[in-house]
């Protein structure tokens, strides 16, 4: 599975490790080297999820949320996961005084099947977005962009510009794959650019 990057991250991605009845933490960060810490194992399993947007239901495919998680612990979580109450969550944490990592953009991919691009069945992008950030777009490796909606999202009193976006069979082709997702200021300027990390 591509995992955007972000150097200042604290917890990345959260697949396929039992973490306090929370599929989460798989990948931990260098100054998280010796594991999750049991406040933030209790604060994933037991503080609310707060839905900032959604993916709807499509071509069989089911729906999904996008929801942030303010810690007790104090990390701020992206999920994408079926329901807020579900145990299956895909996405990553950074701390709560810096909750875009140094960047504009807090983002996560995940698909199933694979991991050969004909081989993915759903592939989905979610994200929160700095006040700053007025568009967001993902670069495709053929030079086109597919422009995301924003939708304005408050949480325990933060504003965010959050996003769900599941990709076009269309998208993901041996010779079309995405490459990266850019975000845009009102003016037009580029301030932030993540690599999805998709080959092609």
């Amino acid at each position: 599975m591509p995992k955007l990057r972000n150097s200042r991250r604290c917890v990345v991605l959260v697949i396929g490790v039992v973490a306090a009845g929370v599929i989460a933490g798989a990948v931990v960060a260098a100054r998280l080297d010796d594991g999750i810490p049991a406040d933030l194992e209790a604060a994933l399993r037991d503080d609310p999820l707060v839905q900032v947007a959604g993916i709807p239901a499509e071509n069989g495919l089911a729906g999904r949320g996008v929801f942030v998680q303010r810690t007790s612990a104090g990390f701020i979580c992206l999920w994408d996961a079926p329901s807020a109450t579900s145990s299956v969550r895909q996405g990553g944490c950074n701390r709560t005084d810096d909750p875009f990592g140094g960047r504009e953009l807090f983002v996560s991919m995940a698909y199933d099947g694979g991991p050969a691009i004909a081989g993915i069945k759903d592939a989905r992008l979610v994200g929160v977005a700095a006040r700053e950030v007025v568009e967001v777009q993902v670069l495709m490796s053929d030079g086109t962009r597919r422009e995301i909606r924003l939708r304005k999202a408050n949480v325990a009193g933060d504003e965010y510009r959050a996003f769900g976006y599941r990709f076009k069979k269309a998208d993901l082709r041996k010779d079309v794959t995405p490459k990266a997702v850019i975000a845009l200021d009102s003016t037009g300027e580029e301030i932030d650019r993540q690599a999805t990390g998709f080959a092609g």
